[in-house]
Parts: structure tokens; sequence; C-alpha cells
């Protein structure tokens, strides 16, 4: 859905009611205001935490996986190995 809106002398704008409706915008429901390409991109916050959390988990995931390749050498060691079942 397209819609074209105006600003107000005081900068303010109004979702238009379908638009609001459609989306779950209540009064009181916190919106993210992102600059992007030259324009406006409009979130609402809670999308905007859990997208930050995925991307955060996300990036967790590929530190671990990036650890684990570059220490294969040491953990998977036969010598240490050997060394451990004396122990265990």
């Amino acid at each position: 859905m397209i819609e074209v809106i105006n600003v107000s002398s005081r900068g303010q704008i109004v979702i238009p009611e379908k638009m609001r409706e459609e989306l779950g915008i209540r009064e009181g429901t916190r919106l993210v205001l992102i600059e992007k390409e030259g324009g406006l991109l409009i979130k609402k916050e809670e999308e905007v935490t859990k997208q930050l959390q995925d991307e955060k988990r996300k990036e967790d995931i590929g530190w671990m996986l990036l650890a684990q390749k570059s220490l294969e050498d040491i953990w998977d060691n036969p010598k240490d190995e050997e060394v451990w079942k004396k122990y265990l």
C-alpha cells in the first residue's frame, strides 16, 4: 500500500488510519525512524529490537563456528587424546 501524506508546519505526519489498523499501530505504539537511501523507514520498536537481537545471535553463532574451526587442530589432536586417556 502506498499513501501520500503532508508534513505539518511542526514537522508532524499522520499515518493513515487504514495503515495503522493493518499494522497494529495504536496510541502509545513506539516507532523507530531510520534514514535510508534518502528516505525514511518507519518500523515498530519491538520489531527493530527483535531484528537486532536475531542479528546479534547470528553474529555470535558465526563467531563460535569460526572459533571452532580455528581451534579444531588443537581440540582434535590425537597426541593430546592419548594423554587425556591416562587421566580419565
